[in-house]
């Protein structure tokens, strides 16, 4: 608004038409402003908008109109695994410390880090996760009222249940604390508590890591396992499958892989016939030919050994003996 005020004579708030809004977006994305940053400001500038229809104040409806602009692809927010090792090893590391608070927080930390990492949990399911919602027996754990309020079961790792019971073993009994799975100080996480101790972990080994990339993570190293993206696409429950694809890449070695390996069976299925028959047919297997032309019960083999007599291109030398074979059955060779 004061770069507004600064360039044009606005007697009202009327007169913010889309012609004002576009001159200054032009000069943001000249300063070097992302798109992203910009609809953002569009976003608060037309709710602000509604805000002073709602007070009775008169606002250029095409204004409210203007469509944010095109982001572009974003990259997937995932760590490399040289890094994800790093990070699971310092866990790990406080995780076995024979300092019992630190191991403590170590073996909690352990925990949900996996959960994030082989699951695919959100921080906030995290946070909420409760005794009845785990099935360790059958690795598994429901996630109940999650974000666009749907519930999904998610499967857990064998080291993840591992460091769960781990976890578990220093927690303190159930009966005196919340429902909620982890905890802080006889609390439930708070929202920043994940955050806050992957940052620790990420600053001793030199990682910038946020909860949700773990998340991102997940997503890649199970797409890139060979796990299919509708499977992925259910462990994180998300609804579109598109939202799945934006959440992980595929490494070049695993689209080279595939490729490689479909191209082998279209390179098989492509052959041509005379590729597949190494050996000429016996004189049992011309007989059975025979055989079946009076019968008519030719198979799919038999029945393209007579294209091929029609089409000339029979491979072997006994064409000559083998219509001599036929010779008394022109029908059927012309009905086949």
């Amino acid at each position: 608004m004061r770069w507004i005020a600064a360039h044009f004579d606005l007697a009202e708030i009327a007169d913010l038409t889309p012609d004002i809004w576009y001159a200054y977006a032009d000069a943001r994305l000249e300063s070097g402003i992302m798109p992203v940053t910009l609809n953002g400001e569009l976003l608060e500038l037309q709710q602000f908008l509604r805000f002073l229809e709602d007070q009775g104040h008169s606002v250029c409806p095409r204004t409210r109109l203007v469509g944010p602009l095109d982001e572009g692809d974003h990259l997937p927010r995932d760590v490399p695994a040289d890094q994800l090792r790093k990070l699971f090893a310092e866990i790990q590391s406080q995780a076995t410390s024979f300092h019992r608070g630190r191991q403590r927080a170590g073996r909690m930390d352990l925990a949900w880090f996996l959960l994030m990492l082989h699951s695919g949990l959100r921080t906030c399911e995290v946070r909420s996760l409760r005794f009845a919602d785990l099935d360790l027996a059958n690795r598994r754990v429901r996630i109940e009222q999650s974000k666009g309020l749907r519930d999904r079961m998610v499967y857990v790792s064998a080291t993840t249940v591992a460091a769960l019971q781990g976890y578990f073993e220093v927690r303190g009994p159930k009966e005196a604390l919340p429902e909620q799975v982890f905890i802080y100080a006889h609390k439930p996480l708070s929202r920043f508590y994940c955050g806050e101790r992957l940052h620790t972990y990420g600053r001793r080994c030199g990682i910038d890591i946020t909860p949700h990339q773990l998340r991102h993570s997940c997503a890649t190293l199970l797409l890139n396992a060979g796990a299919p993206v509708l499977t992925v696409q259910t462990l994180l429950g998300h609804k579109w499958v598109d939202t799945t694809l934006g959440y992980a890449r595929l490494y070049d070695g695993t689209v080279a892989a595939n490729y490689y390996g479909a191209m082998t069976v279209v390179e098989r299925r492509m052959a041509l016939p005379e590729d597949a028959r190494a050996e000429p047919p016996s004189t049992g297997q011309l007989l059975a030919l025979v055989d079946s032309l009076h019968e008519g019960t030719l198979n799919e083999t038999q029945a393209e050994t007579i294209r091929q007599l029609r089409a000339g291109s029979w491979p072997w030398q006994n064409e000559k003996a083998l219509y001599r074979m036929l010779r008394f059955q022109p029908s059927r060779i012309d009905a086949s």
